[in-house]
This record gives structure tokens, C-alpha cells and sequence, in this order.
């Protein structure tokens, strides 16, 4: 019998925090033991974030540990070095000024972001255990990028082999702002470090396989791999055969809008659409699930949208899963910038396993080419406004004549995407048969 093997994680955002960040190593850890691997799971206990699914960790058996440590937070820290401005971002986390004074406050005085306060209780963790276990491997996975420096230390320290997953790209984050220059050398010198130490280098996307690549010349090609998000069939198998109902065209956003991502350029296409089909407002359900600003409701508000259009808060991932398959369209939303175009979201995988179209609002990249190549909806850069008003009025006349929802992708070609099938590619990146991409 073959020996099992253990994998020590560390994962800031694991349940009960929720969001689509969570996913990965959430599934990651679930579908680990059926390949002889035991994970543990060190997280942060009583994180302050807004989203919450304590209900995912019921999804993980018992060959899974998870050891929580304690943290001091961003807003803890601003607290102590600066707690008139923390104050002021207390309860605020609607206003997009607020979220952006905050991160520009971060910027200057914590780094490589703002949780480096879990740096020292994870890395006191991670000795603990590494010292009283034998593991095989220490996976680090970002956002946010300080938990690298966790791994970069202490495969230094124990001599365990180390894979950096970058779930979104360090300084090609959309959010990604230094307020200097020395700030800006100084995040990629600590990227450079990061990717230069790693035994494993793991993207999830090839755009941004290719951008690391060209970026950072001298990083071996040869360990780096991507690993795209994925789904879980399990999540869907006992929804089968659900399909939209309903005396309204369900239109659906599921998850976090930001300063970087707002819904303004689909409303705008949304009020030309109205405008030019009268009584449409009565018959249609906008839902954006998941937090949303004050401007996002503004500007819903300005454009006289209240009727049709709803912000709602987040649900649990199972309660989502099911309201995509209660959609007739399904919404995507990305900043047209370059970052934009190396983005590929975790939720598009999911929205793909749904079978519902999908209207991407995108730069051209890789959410768009995997939208069009699997045929699975139409996409349109976010100012084309008149574009998105054409795709709604094509879907709308169809639910007006009660024609059942336009395909979105067939199953076959994303069955490389389940989440069984990635936790196989995980191993084979660890722990052998390895073929960089």
C-alpha cells in the first residue's frame, strides 16, 4: 500500500469566511484524501470579513485538520497606527471613498498588504507543526500575497518543498495601487523573492502564466504550471434538471462587485435597453447577489432602475449554485484594463457548469475566450453599451415568446475543470509526472 501523504496549507480565507476565493482550497482539501493525500489547514480564527459560508466546512471529512491561529487584521492594525482614520472606515465598507482611502492608508505603511499581521501567529503555527509532523509539501495560496512570505520562511526553515499559488496576480492585481515608487519596487522585489524561492510556481489561468513569464524572465519556466478554478459536480448533481421559472427574466450577478469591477456599465446598457422596449421594466429581475457599494445603488437609483433591479446580500455558495440554474442570463463583470484581460474568475466555471448563457462585460483575454470558444454566451467590452442592450433584447424576445433559455456551454469540455479532476492535476504538480504548461 502506498503511503499517504501530508500537505501542510495555508489558506487566510477558508470558512467560515466565504466568497469566491474560498473555493479553491475549500474543494482542494475535500477531494485531496481520495488521492492519499491528508490536508492541514492553517487559518485565521475570528477574521474580520464581510462575507461569511460557515456551511462549506461541513463539505470536509475527517482526514482533513484545520488549526486556527489568531491574526491582527488590516483594520486592527490601522487601529493602532492610525485609529482616527481607522474609525472613519468602521461600518463604511459600502462607500467606495472609504474602502479606497483605507487601501491608500495600507498601502503606505503595511506590507505587502494589509493581513501581514497573520504573518507571525501562521508562521509560529506552521513551525509547531512542522517540527511534531513529517509533511510533504507546504502550499501557500493568494490573496492575500503576505501568505507567501509564510511558505518562503519556513521551507527555508524545515527544508519542506514549497508551492506558491497565486489565485490573482501580485502586482498585477486590479486593486494594485502603491502610493510610491520605493512602494512599488519594493512589492515586486517581495513578488520576485516569492517566485524565485517556490519549488512550484501555480497560476490559474495561462494569460497569466505567460504575463509572469515575460515579466519576470529569470523565472524557471519549468515549475510553473497553471491550474485553472473549476466546479463541483456534487454542487450541481442535485439541482439536475432545474431550469428558470417564473412570471419575470431572471438576470443574475453572483458575487462581489468592487471599486475596480462596479455594475454602472451594465445598468447603462440596461436603461438604453428599457428605453427601447416598453413595458420591459415589469418583466424583468436584475439580482446582484454578494456586497455591493453605495455608488453601485446610486447609480441604479439615478438611472431609475429601483423597479427592475435588486442588490441583495450574500448567500451560502450551495444557495447560489441553485439561483444560477433559476437564471435565464448570467452576468460577468471585469474592468477593461490589461489586468483585466489576464482575469479568469473562479465563478465562470461554475456559471459554465450551469448551462446558462452568460453576458460578459469584458476585455478581450481569457474570460472571453473562454466564453467564445465554448460557445457559451456572448461578451462585449463594458463601454458597448449598445451591445449589451442588443444581447438583452435577444434573450428578452425569446421569454416573451416563452421559448426556453439560449445554451450556454455543453458539458463535455469542461469536465477537465471539476474539481475531482484538479485535485488529480494538483498532485501530479507536486508530487510527480509533472509537465510544466
Amino acid at each position: 500500500m502506498a503511503r499517504r501523504r501530508r500537505i501542510l496549507i495555508f489558506a487566510y480565507f477558508f470558512p467560515p469566511l466565504g466568497g469566491a476565493g474560498v473555493q479553491r482550497i475549500v474543494k482542494l482539501a475535500k477531494y485531496l484524501p481520495e488521492e492519499g493525500w491528508d490536508p492541514t489547514v492553517v487559518t485565521v480564527r475570528g477574521a474580520d470579513y464581510w462575507m461569511t459560508d460557515a456551511a462549506l466546512a461541513g463539505e470536509l471529512g475527517p482526514r482533513v485538520t484545520i488549526v486556527r491561529t489568531n491574526s491582527l487584521t488590516g483594520l486592527g492594525l490601522l487601529r493602532r497606527l492610525a485609529p482616527r482614520q481607522a474609525g472613519r472606515a468602521d461600518g463604511l465598507r459600502s462607500s467606495v471613498g472609504a474602502i479606497r482611502r483605507l487601501r491608500r492608508l495600507a498601502g503606505w505603511v503595511m506590507m505587502p498588504d494589509s493581513y501581514v499581521g497573520w504573518v507571525p501567529f501562521a508562521c509560529r503555527a506552521g513551525d509547531r507543526l512542522l517540527r511534531e509532523q513529517e509533511f510533504d509539501w507546504i502550499l501557500t495560496t493568494s490573496s492575500p500575497d503576505s501568505t507567501h512570505l509564510i511558505g518562503r520562511r519556513l521551507a527555508a526553515r524545515h527544508g519542506v518543498p514549497w508551492a506558491a499559488d497565486f489565485r490573482d496576480p501580485w502586482t498585477r492585481r486590479m486593486a494594485f495601487a502603491p502610493p510610491t515608487g520605493w512602494h512599488r519596487r519594493r512589492q515586486e522585489s517581495l513578488e520576485r523573492s516569492v517566485l524565485e524561492a517556490a519549488e512550484r510556481v501555480v497560476f490559474t489561468s495561462e494569460a497569466t502564466r505567460v504575463d509572469y513569464l515575460r515579466r519576470y524572465p529569470r523565472l524557471d519556466a519549468a515549475k510553473v504550471a497553471v491550474i485553472t478554478n473549476g466546479y463541483d459536480e456534487e454542487d450541481f448533481a442535485p439541482l439536475e434538471g432545474r431550469a428558470p421559472a417564473g412570471e419575470k427574466m431572471q438576470i443574475l450577478h453572483a458575487g462581489q462587485l468592487n471599486p475596480e469591477r462596479p455594475a454602472r456599465p451594465f445598468l447603462d446598457g440596461l436603461r438604453l435597453f428599457l428605453d427601447r422596449t416598453p413595458g420591459a421594466a415589469g418583466r424583468l429581475g436584475v439580482r446582484f447577489i454578494g456586497p455591493a457599494y453605495a455608488g453601485d445603488r446610486e447609480d441604479a437609483g439615478r438611472l431609475g432602475l429601483e423597479a427592475c433591479v435588486s442588490f441583495e446580500p450574500p448567500q451560502t455558495h450551495g444557495r447560489i449554485v441553485a439561483e444560477m440554474l433559476a437564471s435565464h442570463l448570467l452576468l460577468l463583470l471585469e474592468q477593461d484594463s490589461e489586468r483585466g484581460a489576464l482575469i479568469l474568475p473562479g465563478k465562470i466555471f461554475e456559471y459554465l457548469r450551469s448551462g446558462r448563457p452568460i453576458l460578459g462585460l469584458l476585455p478581450p483575454g481569457a474570460a472571453w475566450r473562454m466564453i467564445e470558444d465554448l460557445e457559451a454566451g456572448k461578451c462585449f467590452r463594458p463601454a458597448d453599451c449598445k451591445g449589451v442592450a442588443r444581447e438583452l433584447g435577444r434573450h428578452y424576445e425569446r421569454f416573451v415568446r416563452g421559448e426556453a433559455p439560449l445554451p450556454g456551454a455543453s458539458r463535455g469540455p469542461l469536465a477537465g475543470h471539476e474539481r475531482r479532476v484538479l485535485a488529480r492535476r494538483w498532485v501530479e504538480t507536486l508530487a510527480g509526472g509533472f509537465r510544466p504548461s
